[in-house]
């Protein structure tokens, strides 16, 4: 899709709004927006119409006010769209079980555990999580889990299906219910949480993206995860989504959006998701990141991916390291592929990495 003669078009009417020539850019945006949206509509002409729609709002100086589309009220949720994820998008459970995987790894060798879930929405990653270690617990025998979720709703509903898995586990497991942004935990309160357990693992999946901070203010999410690498975590697994989105370039932004989201659209129509949920993952689920992305004030905006180079750097600079090589199961359907290295799993489409899969540690949280 990238070289649809559409990228082309909402490219150079970008470029004008950039050169304040947006009486140029205006007609030429609304040529793209469709009279009628639905399930028939190619995903080219679907996409061009979300992106044209969301650059209009800014040429009519009428940017949505940004809020954290996770926490608003819609008809149906984000999170509840962000279920039907899976259907569609093998690359979604994968990344969780991946992740899973290296929390397994680095929590069978401890008796007692603290796992910090930052934004733990329903508990579904965990949940599998714990029936993983069910089957293998290692030596734990005490698990506390710090669900981190500004939503006081989702860390109820994770609470209930955990504390639902009670009787199968081998190991008690209490949770604690922490309902904040992360960043607004300093290292302090983090470690507080986490009690007197042998050892910290902490998992961030599709989170930290968005986490805002100031515009060009690039070490915000560096000294973020500094704070977690105080806690010195036997593990620390980061999932997210690899895209440019965090740029305060707007033409490098809607590069992105339709390289990015014109790869998942198609990979959306190689699946074998009805037409109806194809739509509303397309329409409602990402048509909402894209309007975020670029039809939010950029002083607001909450959908800010990183490529994964970026995510490498700052785990570095964090004085984070790579965790050592686990034994991992990847699978996915024959028309995606993964590229696996030490600390970092790239799963992929036609090529194009979507999502990553990290996990990193603190050189002093290995004994």
């Amino acid at each position: 899709m990238i070289f649809e003669e559409r990228y082309k078009i909402l490219l150079s009417a970008c470029q004008d709004i950039r050169r304040h020539r947006e009486r140029l850019a205006k007609p030429v945006m609304a040529d793209q927006i469709l009279e009628e949206v639905g399930m028939d509509v190619p995903s080219e002409s679907l996409l061009s119409h979300m992106i044209a729609e969301a650059l209009l709002l800014r040429v009519d100086r009428n940017l949505l006010v940004g809020k954290n589309i996770y926490l608003q009220q819609y008809e149906i949720s984000q999170i509840d769209l962000f279920d039907l994820l899976p259907r569609a998008i093998p690359h979604v459970p994968q990344s969780y079980a991946i992740a899973n995987q290296y929390l397994a790894q680095a929590l069978r060798p401890l008796a007692t555990a603290t796992l910090i879930d930052i934004g733990i929405g329903k508990g579904a990653q965990i949940v599998d999580l714990l029936r993983s270690l069910a089957g293998d617990a290692g030596r734990l025998r005490r698990l506390r889990i710090v669900a981190l979720d500004p939503s006081a709703q989702n860390i109820a509903e994770a609470a209930a299906a955990i504390a639902a898995l009670q009787d199968e586990l081998p190991f008690a497991v209490d949770v604690l219910g922490l309902r904040a942004l992360v960043e607004q935990c300093d290292a302090a309160m983090l470690r507080a949480a986490a009690g007197d357990a042998e050892g910290i693992v902490v998992n961030a999946a599709y989170a930290l993206h968005h986490t805002r901070h100031a515009a060009q203010d690039q070490e915000a999410r560096t000294e973020l995860l500094r704070r977690l690498a105080v806690l010195q975590p036997r593990v620390f697994t980061l999932v997210e989504p690899s895209a440019n989105h965090d740029t305060e370039q707007l033409t490098r932004r809607v590069h992105s959006c339709w390289e990015h989201f014109g790869t998942v659209f198609d990979l959306i129509d190689h699946s074998a998701a009805t037409p109806l949920e194809k739509f509303a993952i397309k329409e409602k689920f990402f048509g909402r990141e894209v309007r975020d992305i670029l039809g939010t004030s950029d002083v607001f905006r909450c959908e800010r991916h990183e490529p994964y180079e970026s995510w490498l750097l700052r785990l570095t600079k964090a004085g984070l390291r790579p965790f050592p090589g686990a034994d991992l199961a990847v699978t996915l359907p024959d028309y995606c592929s993964a590229i696996v290295r030490e600390g970092l799993v790239r799963l992929c489409y036609r090529g194009v990495p979507l999502i990553a899969v990290f996990a990193y540690r603190s050189p002093e949280g290995v004994h």
